[in-house]
């Protein structure tokens, strides 16, 4: 028996590594297809020379492209929501749920629907991310695979993790960052199973990202030498102005997402809003349209002027969350990236930075790094990213201290992350652990004894009394003959009291349990229960369904904290 045991985990393991491989080499291709097709449909629309619409208003020349091309795009992308019958798209914030979830199942119709309104919006010019869609897609892609019938049984967050690092690598040419982030922000915790799979789907991503080599790292970037010294005061600087672009951008996408429901605008019909706001910015300031990475490298290696760069600073922040808010879908990545490097690029223009030229490419890679760990809530993955990206330790040094204040206060003041916010709006409090979302999930129902004293209104006490000691119980239970749930009596009360009828003896406000109730939620009323067991009932019907006691509970409670350490520490 052990040895068939020993054996099956063997084949269970090798099962993992296997899959974790063509996990990272699937998403790795289609990540790359995703990358050059949307960047250069994309540049096909909005910079073709061929493709030129404009009109004239006395001094003034507008464009008409970006509103031609943002809003059918919005219209196609609220069509697929539509016939999708989706409730809305899917992101980051699901894959981490999922990955805590015991159940682990990602909605595969909504991951791979989403990735495609991801693509329809970003190749039309919607002011959003590509990245947030890709690490969805690839999470999806692996709970697909795992949910196949010839799949052995392997844990489903070290596979979902496995298409997040993939997505990571391949998208940014980053596999160690790769591997971070899926442990820092999607599985949360670290085990030598999990390390194997996402370093083995990270590396082969990379590797076949490089092999095929349609696309290469957009943000790559050559270290230039400098002294710490020249740019201290802007460091520190940069920390708290990152943490409030960060926190505005998150409150910004926290707050355009309740307007729609406030405006009784169906889901399918909200992207178009979002397609005319594209289209009307994108006639008088394209910069702030679509990924932003041109502008972005242009504004990390040239000088620009100060007043262009406060412009793009608010404008890429506000048109973001009203894309992403109103579902013209996308990621936040890459928009936090461009708000952090434009910062970095302003307080290059102030007076207190020296003008070396060479310390503007430093500031805008450590604001680009302190905005970007915020939104994601991945601290240790940005100074990993920087290091991947510039090659560069000093890069990295200097990015540090900046994401540390930036992540401190508004972890503090916001929330871990844009997507813990999100799940927290919709009643998981992902921050709190695996642990108490296991107790949120596990039904009281599942855990009830059927076995326990009845007692009908008409039994007399001294049956009552017969009845609690021949079952050895000091509590019983008065039901109904439709199964319906009276009251509730204790042996103590009845001694004495032989000529009365049992139903004067109920205890006054007993506590009560709905069967949907959730173990936590029970753990929380046994700490002022005093007594043997409590009733569970259907309190819809009023039906009796069971007793829980005390030990019930806390079995219950161990078996999910040994079920936890299982998935954290093996």
């Amino acid at each position: 028996m052990v040895k068939n045991k020993s054996v099956k985990a063997i084949i269970d393991n090798l099962a993992l590594l296997i899959i974790a491989a063509v996990v990272g080499t699937i998403v790795s291709i289609v990540a790359q297809l995703f990358i050059i097709s949307a960047k250069n449909i994309y540049e096909y629309f909005f910079y073709s020379e061929n493709l030129s619409v404009a009109v004239n208003l006395g001094n003034f020349s507008l464009n008409l492209i970006p509103l031609l091309i943002c809003v059918p795009s919005s219209i196609l992308v609220g069509l697929l929501m539509y016939f999708l019958k989706l409730p809305r798209w899917f992101g980051p914030a699901d894959t981490i749920y999922a990955a805590h979830h015991r159940a682990g199942i990602l909605n595969i119709r909504g991951g791979f629907g989403s990735t495609l309104a991801s693509f329809i919006s970003i190749s039309g010019g919607a002011s959003v991310g590509i990245y947030g869609p890709l690490v969805h897609f690839g999470a999806t892609v692996s709970s697909f695979i795992r949910r196949r019938s010839f799949i052995p049984k392997i844990p489903h967050d070290i596979v979902i993790g496995s298409g997040v690092a993939a997505a990571i690598s391949a998208g940014f040419g980053a596999p160690i960052a790769g591997i971070i982030f899926a442990h820092e922000t999607v599985l949360r915790h670290f085990s030598m199973k999990a390390v194997a799979a996402l370093a083995i789907s990270s590396m082969a991503a990379n590797f076949s990202a490089g092999e095929i080599g349609i696309v290469s790292p957009p943000l790559l970037l050559t270290a230039i030498p400098f002294e710490m010294s020249e740019i201290l005061t802007s460091l520190i600087l940069i920390g708290p102005l990152a943490a409030l672009v960060a926190i505005c951008f998150m409150k910004s996408i926290i707050l355009f997402g309740s307007i729609p429901s406030k405006l009784r605008l169906q889901t399918w019909q909200a992207p178009i809003i979002a397609g005319f706001c594209c289209g009307l910015c994108g006639m008088v300031f394209s910069e702030i349209l679509g990924l932003g990475t041109e502008v972005l490298m242009s504004v990390i290696t040239n000088d620009k002027i100060l007043s262009y760069l406060v412009m793009l600073l608010i404008g890429k922040l506000i048109l973001t969350g009203i894309c992403i808010g109103f579902g013209f879908f996308g990621g936040t990545f890459s928009p936090a990236l461009f708000l952090g490097g434009v910062l970095g690029a302003i307080i290059y223009q102030l007076p207190i930075t020296s003008g070396n030229p060479d310390l503007l490419s430093v500031l805008a890679v450590s604001g680009m790094a302190a905005v970007s760990s915020s939104v994601i809530g991945a601290p240790i993955t940005a100074i990993i990213l920087v290091l991947e990206l510039t090659g560069s330790y000093e890069y990295a040094i200097a990015a540090t201290f900046p994401i540390v204040v930036c992540s401190f206060i508004t972890s503090r003041t916001f929330g871990n992350s844009l997507f813990d916010k999100q799940l927290l709006l919709r009643g998981v409090a992902i921050t709190k652990g695996r642990e108490q979302i296991r107790l949120n999930e596990a039904i009281i129902k599942n855990y009830v004894d059927h076995k326990y004293t009845e007692l009908r209104p008409k039994t007399t006490v001294k049956n009552a009394i017969n009845l609690l000691i021949q079952h050895k119980t000091t509590e019983g239970y008065i039901i109904s003959n439709d199964k319906k749930y009276i009251g509730k009596v204790s042996l103590i009360n009845l001694i004495n009291n032989e000529g009365s009828y049992l139903i004067n003896f109920c205890e006054k406000n007993p506590l009560v349990i709905d069967q949907s109730a959730n173990l936590l939620f029970v753990i929380k009323k046994l700490s002022r229960f005093v007594g043997e067991s409590i009733p569970v009932i259907n309190k819809k019907t009023k039906e009796m369904i069971g007793i829980i006691s005390e030990n019930d509970v806390l079995q219950a409670y161990l078996d999910i904290s040994d079920e936890i350490n299982q998935i954290e520490k093996h």
